[in-house]
């Protein structure tokens, strides 16, 4: 019976070392993406977007509608992969100033890029892996 309860009690820890070390690994690859997307953001996005992602008055739209990333996730590499010539109705404004493109970020860019953007400004949408981007962009019109 006593061995028994040793036996529970090291299977228990041991479960819970191995979750422990999945949950460690994805946190891990979370901030490093999160890193570096903000890296990316002050390179690519921030002089229009600003460092807070409020945009520009009613020319360059803000970053900050979580409803707005949230829905429209599978479009947002995309969008930064290609620019947008179309206007973009965020929090009931609508903007109708061209969003240059950024051809040259690769798929891991775009997944820390977006793993920063919509992780920010307000928002927790999680992390943004290199295989969603690729399908997303397989899908860009």
């Amino acid at each position: 019976m006593r061995n028994l309860f040793f036996f529970y009690c090291f299977a228990l820890i041991v479960l819970a070392i191995a979750v422990n070390a999945c949950v460690t690994e994805q946190s891990v690859k979370y901030t490093r993406y999160f890193a570096d997307g903000a890296q990316l953001y002050k390179s690519h996005c921030q002089n229009c977007h600003s460092a807070t992602g409020q945009g520009l008055a009613q020319l360059i739209p803000p970053l900050t509608d979580t409803l707005f990333l949230r829905k429209y996730r599978a479009q947002l590499p995309c969008i930064v992969q290609y620019g947008i010539a179309d206007s973009i109705t965020i929090h009931q404004q609508v903007y109708h100033f061209k969003m240059p493109a950024n051809p040259k970020l690769a798929a891991i860019d775009l997944a820390k890029l977006l793993t920063f953007v919509t992780n920010s400004f307000g928002n927790k949408q999680g992390l943004y892996d290199i295989s969603e981007i690729e399908n997303h962009l397989k899908n860009c019109r």
